[in-house]
C-alpha cells in the first residue's frame, strides 16, 4: 500500500487501505493538493500512542502537584517572597 494517498482517491480505496493498515501495521498519510491533511493508522498504534501521551501526561501531572505541594509548603512556613520582594529581586 501506498503510505501517501490523495484524497481524491482515498474513497474507491477505501477497503484496500484499511487492510493494508491491519497487515502492515503502518499509517497512511492522507494528501489534498499536495498538503498532508489526515493520517490513518491502526488501532493498535492508535492505542499505544494515546497510551503513552497519557502516561506522559500523569507524570506530568504528579511533578505538577507536588511542585504546588511544595510550594503551599513554603507559602505556610513562610519561606516564600512578597510580591514587592520579588519585584526588587528581579530589578523591576
Amino acid at each position: 500500500m501506498p503510505n501517501i494517498l490523495p484524497a481524491s482517491e482515498l474513497r474507491s480505496k477505501m477497503a484496500f487501505v484499511l487492510s493494508a493498515l491491519r497487515k502492515e501495521g503502518a499509517p497512511c498519510f492522507v494528501t489534498k493538493s499536495g498538503r498532508a491533511v489526515a493520517a490513518l493508522l491502526p488501532i493498535d498504534l492508535y492505542d499505544r500512542l494515546i497510551s503513552a501521551l497519557e502516561d506522559r501526561l500523569d507524570e506530568d501531572d504528579m511533578r505538577l502537584a507536588s511542585e504546588v505541594r511544595e510550594a503551599r509548603g513554603e507559602y505556610k512556613a513562610k519561606k516564600s517572597l512578597s510580591l514587592s520582594e520579588t519585584k526588587r529581586l528581579l530589578g523591576r
